[in-house]
This record gives structure tokens, C-alpha cells and sequence, in this order.
């Protein structure tokens, strides 16, 4: 990770102009989002801010060709995929329940999520029909989630050579 990254990640989310952001971002900074790693993938000193911004710039990629069926607010899908994985910059790296742990800390941090942006973090690793869950309906329907997972996917899957 370059400060070039860390420094327009911290640059989009103020463009934001979302209340409680530098709150977050304080967090992120005290808490080591700019250096951890991400899963599985992008392993090394930083991986965590380099995969952050590589799905927010596929998201970008995705919504100019206009793979969505509704038109999107920018400033939810740059929430949505920087913060898609927020709860590993506390070192959690357990693959099950990160979504559902990103989605509480924003919360706990007193961050007000969207609905959407809250479906898009809760249900970025997929909406899987054999689960049953009150929010399935909205998950599946909703484009910004949609959109962060195909991107969450296509960051992983470039960093392990798959894309």
C-alpha cells in the first residue's frame, strides 16, 4: 500500500461529507486499515487499503458500463466497497461474519449506513438461497450490493492470479 492509496481512500470518504466519517477514518487510522492484510488475498503490509480501493475503482468500472439496473448515488458505492471490509483492520481475518461484524462497528462507531449501503456491507460475500434471512428479499434485489460483490470478487480474484 502507497500513502497515495491511504491518502485518497481518506480523500473520497471526506468527499462524502457523511457525519461521523472522520470518526471512521480515525479509526481506520488508529486501528490499522492502512497496513493489515485482507483475507486470503493481498497479503502483505498494506493489502487490506490496496484491496479497499482496487473494489472501489472496479465498482466505478462496472457502474460506467452500466451493468446496474437502476442508476447508483457515488457516494454510497465509494461507502460500500472502502468499507466492505472494515472489521479487518482489527485483525479479524475470519472469511464467515466479517460482513455482518463491518456493517456493527460502522454502527458502534456512529456511523449511519444506508439501507442499501447496509445491505451492500452485510451481504457483500453473496446472498445464498439455501440461507434464510429477513433481509434475503432486499439483498438480492438491491444493485449497490450487487455491484461491491462483483467487485469485492473481481479484486480477490485479480490478486490471486484468477482474473
Amino acid at each position: 500500500m502507497t500513502m497515495n492509496v491511504r491518502n485518497n481512500i481518506i480523500e473520497r470518504l471526506r468527499a462524502t461529507k457523511r457525519e461521523n466519517i472522520e470518526t471512521v477514518i480515525e479509526y481506520m487510522n488508529e486501528h490499522g486499515f492502512f497496513t493489515r492484510h485482507c483475507h486470503s488475498h493481498h497479503r502483505y503490509y498494506g493489502g487490506l487499503a490496496d484491496h479497499a480501493w482496487q473494489t472501489y475503482q472496479a465498482a466505478l468500472k462496472f457502474y460506467d458500463q452500466n451493468i446496474t439496473k437502476q442508476p447508483l448515488n457515488k457516494d454510497s458505492i465509494a461507502i460500500a466497497t472502502l468499507l466492505h471490509d472494515f472489521c479487518n483492520c482489527t485483525g479479524m481475518s475470519h472469511i464467515h461474519g466479517h460482513s455482518r461484524r463491518s456493517a456493527q462497528m460502522l454502527k458502534e462507531l456512529g456511523f449511519h449506513l444506508s439501507a442499501e449501503e447496509f445491505l451492500a456491507i452485510r451481504f457483500h460475500m453473496g446472498v445464498h438461497n439455501k440461507k434464510t434471512h429477513f433481509l434475503y428479499d432486499n439483498a438480492v434485489r438491491s444493485q449497490l450490493r450487487y455491484i461491491t460483490t462483483k467487485a469485492d470478487r473481481h479484486s480477490a480474484c485479480k490478486k490471486k492470479g484468477w482474473g
